[in-house]
């Protein structure tokens, strides 16, 4: 902030001092003062600035602008205006009059702006405010500010709201410009089962490349802890992080350890979070206490469902030819009170070997080691090695892409039980055959794009699925993909996506149950978009079984966008190849906006167990830098948990970030 007082001064000395002026009229008067008056404008590093009537004495060393100053910043992010300005460059002093303007998306006012000291400034009759000037439905007004580089002391705070105040602070000390030392707003609220909770975080800026965060966190029933976090950018590219969450919980737990297993219950809890990325090296480690750590400790939803934690050590070296890793992986399962069958990569390498061309082929090589451990068996050592071919030949007129994929795994049994060594040695060959086309009747357009794709790979494996290289199948089949955009006087009102094929080996897996269909046509999967007007979309999204007459999937959407009310819905479903359903649930929602009101409703039941899975209400009003809103929400967990319930107050101040507090979540 001090900055940019200090800019307001200083472009007025650079403005007669170093810029070129224009005016309708410069001269000297007679007490040698230059003068330069009528629409007086200079363009000076970036900056425009303007003024009636611009005075400078070369004896004093004085600078006076008259009327209208205003100071605008090319790029716009700054804009001034004001009614008076003066510098006294001997002693670097001076002020600007009934000042208003903005900087980025603050907008500010006040009576005088006047500098005092070095980097030292005072802001007389001040308000700042995130609304438009013409509409200042929440602002912060003082009585007198003094500005330094590093921290601001208001005195005789109101935040207004419709010009009526309803908050008062005598003084308030904050921190400006870069990182500094202080205390960041606190969390205050109440949970499911706590009748009050208050988060305070105290952030410590050590250095330039070093910060750190101390946060107390007091429940008035669950646990109550602190946390400290510390942060270092070892440089642009390089960064360590740590954090350490300390959490007391009261013995006996409460109601919220109700269901579960009681030999997962720690009185002392704790997280331990640690992130290191150096040159080629990436750490990170992440221990929670107990498999609930993240449920009870946690607001937001993202983390309170969190299914698991990672902890890993990875090497990685990337070179114009190639590309090594090393990887150690290992998992912490939030979603199972025994972390025994929970698989880890202990250890992982990989090198690629990137496109080289030799002649018109491009070779490249993935070849990968992955031992797959399980504190119980079965555990798994896998090495890959693939080779791959690739080419681009024209022929009769059409781009033909080709490539062979050899496919190399080995697999070894860890388990003492038994012995089991298997070796997959397969290829995949695959050619493609794009074609684009372009048709146009008057003002409708068709863009068209096709594509043949034959796809050959001679022998079926069953061996252990651990991730997509160990999906070694049979294949000898020909796919067609298709799709199209329809364009209406430059406005797009439909698009379509088509895939099928043929099976040359009469056989298939089956979409969603994988069972095997002795039959030549592949499902057709099909995506088709309409949009009639500009306020109505409709899309339809399918896999068809045309063997066995069976939709695998189907998802029906609908929206409609009518200004003040939009309309949303969708049906999704799923069967097996019996033609049994799987998945059968619908979702419905919508809003409204009235002036400053809106308000919104969202549904989704599943309709096979007859449940809803997620119910939401909100309600709220939201102003020219300000928003309130009432959210209510219910969401089914199943596994015994049944719904968690939760109503927040969400409001937020000056468009700055959401306030979220939790009335209730339980």
């Amino acid at each position: 902030m001090a900055k940019g007082l200090s800019l307001l001064l200083l472009l007025l000395s650079s403005f007669v001092l170093s810029a070129e002026i224009t005016s309708r009229l410069m001269y000297t008067d007679e007490e040698g003062n230059v003068i330069a008056e009528g629409e007086v404008e200079a363009l000076y590093s970036g900056y425009l600035v303007k003024a009636n009537r611009v005075k400078y004495n070369p004896r004093t060393k004085e600078i006076y602008a008259y009327g209208n100053v205003y100071i605008k910043k090319l790029d716009n992010s700054l804009e001034v205006w004001g009614d008076e300005a003066y510098i006294d460059l001997r002693r670097e002093r001076g002020y600007f009059l009934k000042a208003r303007g903005r900087v980025e998306q603050f907008y500010f006012a006040a009576e005088r702006i006047e500098k005092v000291g070095e980097k030292l400034y005072e802001v007389s009759d001040g308000e700042v405010t995130t609304c438009p000037p013409d509409r200042k439905e929440l602002k912060i007004c003082f009585w007198k500010a003094r500005v330094s580089e590093n921290y601001v002391f208001s005195f005789g705070n109101s935040l207004k709201f419709f010009k009526v105040p309803f908050l008062y602070s005598p003084l308030v000390a904050f921190p400006v410009g870069s990182r500094r030392t202080g205390f960041l707003p606190p969390f205050i609220g109440t949970g499911s089962y706590n009748d009050f909770l208050y988060i305070q975080p105290f952030f410590w800026a050590i250095s330039r490349d070093k910060d750190a965060t101390f946060t107390l966190d007091y429940r008035s029933d669950q646990a109550k802890g602190i946390s400290a976090e510390y942060r270092q950018a070892l440089s642009l590219r390089d960064k360590l992080f740590a954090k350490i969450s300390l959490y007391k919980e009261p013995s006996p737990p409460g109601e919220w350890w109700t269901g579960r297993d009681l030999g997962t219950f720690r009185e002392n809890r704790f997280r331990i979070e640690f992130s290191l990325r150096y040159r080629n090296w990436k750490l990170g480690l992440d221990i929670p206490s107990d498999p609930y750590f993240f449920e009870d400790i946690y607001f937001s939803r993202d983390l309170r469902t969190k299914p698991f934690t990672l902890s890993y050590i990875t090497y990685t070296k990337l070179d114009r030819k190639y590309f090594l890793s090393l990887n150690l992986r290992s998992y912490y399962d939030l979603t199972s009170n025994s972390q025994k069958n929970s698989l880890h990569l202990l250890p992982e390498a990989g090198f690629y070997l990137r496109p080289r061309r030799l002649g018109p082929l491009f070779v490249s090589l993935t070849s990968m080691y992955t031992n797959f451990y399980r504190v119980n068996s079965p555990r798994y050592s896998r090495l890959i090695f693939i080779p791959q071919l690739e080419t681009s030949l024209n022929l009769f007129g059409l781009q033909n892409y080709t490539s062979l994929r050899v496919m190399n795994n080995f697999y070894f049994n860890g388990s003492s039980s038994q012995n089991f060594d298997e070796r997959v040695t397969s290829f995949l060959f695959e050619n493609r055959v794009p074609l684009f086309k372009r048709l146009s009747f008057h003002k409708l357009e068709l863009d068209n794009t096709l594509e043949a794709v034959y796809r050959f790979s001679p022998e079926n494996f069953n061996t252990p699925q651990f991730d997509t290289f160990d999906e070694v199948i049979r294949e000898n089949n020909l796919r067609f993909r298709y799709s199209g955009l329809i364009s209406f006087k430059g406005r797009s009102v439909a698009s379509i996506f088509l895939e099928g094929g043929y099976n040359l080996l009469r056989s298939y897996r089956f979409p969603t149950d994988s069972r095997l269909v002795d039959k030549p046509f592949l499902p057709v999967r099909g995506i088709l978009s309409i949009y009639p007007v500009e306020w109505l979309s409709i899309s339809q999204d399918f896999t068809y079984d045309i063997n066995l007459g069976i939709f695998a999937r189907r998802v029906s959407s609908v929206s409609l966008n009518l200004g003040r009310v939009s309309l949303s819905g969708s049906f999704f479903t799923s069967k097996d190849s019996y033609g049994k359903k799987t998945t059968d649930q619908y979702s419905l929602g919508g809003g409204i906006r009235y002036r400053s009101l809106f308000a919104g409703a969202y549904l989704t039941r599943d309709i096979l167990s007859s449940k809803e899975l997620h119910r939401r209400f909100f309600i709220g009003i939201k102003g020219a830098c300000w928003a309130l809103k009432l959210d209510f929400k219910r969401t089914y967990y199943g596994g015994g948990k049944g719904f968690l319930r939760e109503v927040l107050l969400t409001f937020n101040l000056f468009n700055l970030r959401d306030i979220k507090l939790p009335l209730r979540k339980k």
